[in-house]
Order: C-alpha cells, then structure tokens, then sequence
C-alpha cells in the first residue's frame, strides 16, 4: 500500500493538475466569503461574519463537494485510462492493497482540503468585517469541525462510485449533480432531523433555528431583525459521528466487495 501511495503522491506533484485545481478552489472560496460578507454586512444591522453565515448557511459546503467528488475520481481512477491497475496487479500488488491505498488517500486528503476550503470564507468574512453577534463562535466552530464527519463519508461513497465507473470525468458530472441537488435539499429536509444521509447532515449541521421581528419606519419602510439559535443538539452530535463512522466503513467494504469482482478490462 505504501508503495502505491508513493506513486500516487507522484503523480499528483508531476501532473499538478490537482494542486492547480484546488488553489483555483480558494480563489473563488475566498472570493464568495468577500462578497457574501460585504452584502450581509450592508443587509443587516449588526454586520459580520456571522451574519454571513446565517444568510448562506450552505456556503461551506455547496462548491467544495464539488472540488472533494472530482478529488476523489481523480485518485481512485484516474489511472483506468492507461490500465495502471492492471499493471499494479501483474507487479504483484493484491486487489486489496490496490483499493484501500487508493480510495483511503482519496478519502482522508480529500476530506481534509475540502475542510480547508469550507473555512475559507469564515476566515476571509471575519478578517473583513469581524465576527458579529448573530452566531455564537463557539457553536459554529463546533459545527465546522463535524462537517468533516459528513464529508468522510460522502468521500466513501465517492469512491466506492469512482471504482464502478473507473471514469473522473463521469465524477465531475457526479460533482456537477451533488453540487446543484443542495439548493432544493435545503428546503426540503430543513426541519429533517436525519444524518443517515451525508447531504442532509450538512444542512442539519449549517441550518440554525431562527426568528424574525420587524418594525415599521417612516422613512425607510420596514425594518427586520433577525435571531438564530446556533447551539447544537446533543443528539445531532452523536448521530453524526456514529453515522459517518459506520457509513464510512460501510461504503469501504462494499466498494473492496465489488472491486475484487471486477473483470478490470
């Protein structure tokens, strides 16, 4: 496994076409989070970040699962166009050592980067305008840190995916799918209590309970204020670790069980 790591890692430092991609990612990460913050800020009375954050509330996550999806497909097959794999395995290397160096490099680096990403516009909206009151930091913080959880279990899923189609460009169109499908999610599981499915997590973790009082100006018309619960349930705790480390391990094995099956013609 170590050895097949090793040449991956090569190949992703030769190409570089991955490490181009992902700085393209903080670019426009970095320049969402300017702009998201700049209009949260003119659109609200106390400004910052935070109300960033409670008016985009799917911000971090909507395009880094996209960078995560074609991550992922270029790791795990990438290497199906000239038949790699197939030369891996006359060089001695088991199927085994084959799948789990390779969808695990996938996984755990895939998750980590979009990690990265995903605090880009916290990071850019805070040293812009400051934190703000409307979220509690601590909170956010918290829910940040468990959107990893999610993310390694979408990144399993990925790549169970990636070995059957053995395709990165089809992965980018699964990318462009995953990417476009949140908008409508939101709305429809924004009171789901779920984290059986890594999607609505997301949204569970980045959605906070919230009201709004209004008043009545002269001048200026109507005036609205805007409240947000941020703390997180226990119970949203727990179930997402639980879930994203069974389903994680879940979608490893079942994805090594169609592997060692597979003709690799």
């Amino acid at each position: 496994m170590k050895n097949i790591m090793k040449s991956i890692w090569y190949e992703i430092l030769r190409r570089k076409t991955l490490i181009v991609l992902f700085f393209v990612f903080i670019a426009v990460m970095a320049i969402s989070g300017f702009s998201a913050t700049a209009d949260a800020t003119l659109g609200f009375e106390r400004g910052g970040v935070s109300d960033m954050l409670a008016a985009h509330p799917w911000m971090p996550y909507e395009f880094p699962l996209l960078f995560l999806t074609i991550f992922v497909g270029y790791v795990c097959c990438e290497d199906y166009k000239d038949k790699v794999a197939n030369y891996e395995i006359l060089f001695g290397h088991s199927r085994k050592s084959i799948y789990f160096a390779r969808s695990l490099m996938a996984i755990m680096i895939g998750t980590i980067l979009t990690m990265l990403l995903s605090f880009l516009p916290l990071l850019v909206g805070n040293a812009l305008a400051g934190w703000g009151d409307t979220l509690e930091f601590s909170d956010i913080l918290l829910r940040y840190l468990l959107l990893g959880l999610p993310y390694l279990r979408l990144a399993a899923f990925l790549a169970m995916i990636a070995f059957l189609v053995k395709s990165p460009y089809l992965m980018i169109a699964v990318g462009i799918v995953i990417s476009m499908m949140i908008g409508g999610l939101g709305d429809m599981v924004r009171h789901s209590s779920s984290v059986f499915l890594s999607l609505f997590n997301m949204i569970a973790l980045t959605e906070y309970d919230g009201w709004c009082n209004y008043n009545i100006d002269p001048t200026i018309g109507t005036i609205r204020y805007y409240a947000y619960d941020s703390s997180i349930p226990a119970s949203l705790v727990s179930g997402t670790i639980i879930a994203s480390l069974l389903m994680t391990a879940f979608y490893l094995f079942m994805g090594y069980a169609l592997f060692r099956r597979d003709e690799l013609n």
